[in-house]
């Protein structure tokens, strides 16, 4: 063998816990887009962009029934946020929301369709998650992550790309009409 030929001793390795990371989300993003369907994905993630609004907004020291002086810990905010989410998700399909959310069906859509829309609602979660944490808790991170969720550029493509994907990803057969 000549010294060009490829060799796993002289393969870098640096970061591979972050790409192998990386390959367990798109295939875990995929079965949940699978399993979930456009529809239900859709729903959550209009139930995720509406509890992080409300949950920033939350005037905690304007609002004497709370008792709080101060806003609660990061922790709780968070499972403020993830119980909204939940809630919206039972309470949405029961709303006026419901028609404007339906499509042609769990067939109708191909399988990138259901991935893309699935990493980007994962990682909607995730960036949102990482937004109520304290600092010192998010330089703890692989620089990776911090690239990838940290920041305000970040925050603002993982608001913008998953409204962009519903707006752009339809299914084949899905019309919408202004007369209705």
């Amino acid at each position: 063998m000549n010294s060009s030929s490829f060799s796993l001793a002289n393969f870098s390795f640096s970061g591979s816990w972050d790409w192998l990371m990386i390959l367990v989300f798109l295939a875990v993003a995929l079965v949940y887009g699978l399993a979930m369907g456009r529809n239900r994905l859709v729903i959550v993630m209009i139930g995720v962009y509406f509890s992080f609004f409300i949950t920033r907004a939350i005037p905690w020291k304007e609002l004497p029934l709370l008792g709080l002086k101060e806003a609660p810990e990061n922790t709780v905010q968070v499972f403020i946020f993830l119980a909204l989410s939940l809630g919206f998700y039972f309470l949405i399909p029961h709303s006026s929301l419901r028609g404007a959310l339906k499509s042609g069906g769990r067939g109708a859509n191909s399988w990138w369709q259901v991935l893309i829309l699935s990493v980007l609602q994962i990682g909607l979660i995730l960036a949102m998650i990482v937004a109520f944490l304290p600092t010192k808790v998010t330089a703890s991170l692989s620089p990776l992550a911090q690239t990838i969720f940290v920041g305000s550029l970040a925050q603002f493509l993982w608001i913008l790309l998953p409204f962009l994907a519903i707006m752009f990803l339809r299914s084949r057969h899905q019309q919408y009409s202004y007369d209705e």
